[in-house]
């Protein structure tokens, strides 16, 4: 099953009671390192009782030009989110916590949709002359979850003009220098590369030149990472 991946999505239009999901979602991006668990609050914007319900979505080429997302057995994913279902009281919060269950060998993303739906006092308009038909928007909030390995390693490599991420660790690129000594061309890229992907460089690199990349990582927050390489094949 493919989803769009966006973060705040319309949904469907819906017939007799809608179900509005009136909430904010923080944070939207969140890591798991296999070790310890991690959170999400849902905060009400309403002031009525809402019945959240939590799904789960592995990514397949995130950041890929084939980007989509896959419903899983539960057995087969590597976090779990819990609770699945909550009553979120009116202008209140609820802690979600996303809990490793298996390791991963590479850096994975996930994506835990949050959705209002009816809870077990709502019922259906009945169908009639009598009956209007009250039409909503059901928004769904969808927070990305980095899934990392325990031991992960950062291994770009250049060969000819692609550069492609041959480690374990998701690299969220910032720019690319084309470098010969200490002068260099700077390009500057927002581009995540998961492990084994790859994409091509705003260049064409050249015999006696160096690539320079600034990245950052999932779970080091904003610091950037300088790193220069040699590209190979040229």
């Amino acid at each position: 099953m493919k989803i769009t991946a966006l973060y705040l999505i319309p949904i469907a239009l819906l017939m007799a009671v809608p179900a509005h999901a009136n909430l904010t979602v923080h944070p939207m991006r969140a890591a798991v390192d296999g070790k310890r668990a991690t959170q999400i609050r849902i905060y009400s914007q309403s002031t009525q009782p809402q019945y959240i319900q939590a799904t789960l979505r592995r990514i397949v080429d995130p950041a890929g030009a084939e980007e989509s997302e896959v419903e899983m057995e539960p057995s087969e994913a590597a976090i779990a989110v819990t609770p699945g279902k909550f009553a979120l009281a009116g202008g209140g919060n609820r802690l979600i916590r996303v809990i490793p269950l298996q390791p991963v060998l590479q850096e994975t993303a996930y994506r835990v949709y949050f959705e209002g739906v009816r809870g077990p006092e709502e019922t259906f308009a009945p169908e009639g002359e009598g009956a209007q038909a009250n039409i909503g928007v059901n928004l769904v909030w969808g927070a990305l979850v980095n899934v990392l390995p325990r031991d992960g390693t950062v291994l770009p490599a250049v060969h000819g003009s692609t550069l492609r991420n041959d480690g374990t660790l998701r690299l969220g690129i910032t720019s690319i220098a084309d470098c010969v000594g200490n002068r260099c061309t700077v390009h500057d890229v927002s581009r995540s590369l998961y492990p084994g992907s790859s994409l091509q460089l705003p260049f064409t690199a050249s015999p006696g030149h160096t690539v320079q990349l600034r990245y950052r990582l999932t779970n080091d927050g904003y610091r950037e990472h300088v790193q220069t390489v040699t590209p190979s094949d040229i």
